[in-house]
């Protein structure tokens, strides 16, 4: 069934590696937000251990149980492929989100021009120094912006637009890291637009983003050193899109 023709109105995928040790909302928090939150919920499980607490809960409308860590591309696309909602909600397991902000950055999303992925935070970027050049955070700005990215905490997807401009997450960004930037020049490349929107009911403390560059994480069950993945996916994405850079 395609999503104009669904009777789901939102689809909340969320994947899910462990309990969020590093911050006070985790997994069990986020399910009872959504108690309060129409629509099904998806769960990518990518642990033995959260999957098996958590595979009969009644907020979880389905879910995905990867028998090894399939990293953030991955888990998202299978997410996608799950749902059936107007609406995708991407969404980390360790934040806390209110039912208004859900409904308000919908309320966006169907209303900006040519919006495909809208998110309470996102940036510009400088792509000759492959940093953010403007980040936009949460009570800091107070109008829509049209931007090049939102960050993969949280943001929201016109399932109908995304699948009629064949877009999808690339897995050769696994396990981690250049995601959202390569999704928002899929979306550019795509005539389409990405916004960051000023949606404030939520909380969040980064988790994997904000670690060191020495931090090992394990996928399909071999250790790797976070830092040597970002240098990694960096060069990737540059080769990937030099020819565009050279457009922006």
């Amino acid at each position: 069934m395609s999503p104009d023709q669904s009777p789901t109105a939102r689809s909340i995928i969320t994947p899910v590696l462990d309990f969020s040790d590093h911050s006070e909302y985790n997994i069990l928090t986020l399910l009872d937000d959504l108690a309060g939150v129409e629509g099904e919920v998806i769960c990518i499980f990518n642990s033995p251990e959260v999957f098996e607490r958590l595979k009969d809960h009644p907020r979880i409308t389905r879910f995905c149980y990867n028998s090894q860590n399939a990293g953030v591309a991955r888990s998202w696309n299978l997410g996608v492929n799950l749902a059936e909602g107007r609406a995708l909600h991407i969404m980390n397991a360790d934040m806390h989100v209110e039912p208004e902000a859900v409904l308000e950055l919908e309320r966006w999303l169907f209303g900006l021009e040519k919006a495909v992925m809208v998110g309470p935070q996102g940036s510009i970027l400088d792509f000759k120094e492959m940093k953010p050049q403007r980040y936009f955070q949460k009570g800091q700005f107070d109008q829509a912006v049209r931007t090049h990215d939102v960050s993969g905490f949280w943001f929201c997807l016109n399932h109908q637009l995304y699948l009629q401009h064949k877009l999808a997450f690339d897995i050769r960004y696994s396990p981690c890291q250049f995601e959202e930037w390569d999704m928002g020049l899929q979306i550019i490349q795509a005539g389409l637009a990405c916004y960051t929107v000023p949606v404030q009911g939520f909380e969040h403390h980064w988790g994997v983003s904000a670690d060191s560059g020495d931090r090992v994480i394990n996928y399909f069950g071999r250790d790797v050193v976070l830092g040597r993945v970002y240098a990694e996916n960096r060069r990737k994405f540059q080769q990937k899109w030099q020819e565009l850079f050279k457009r922006l």
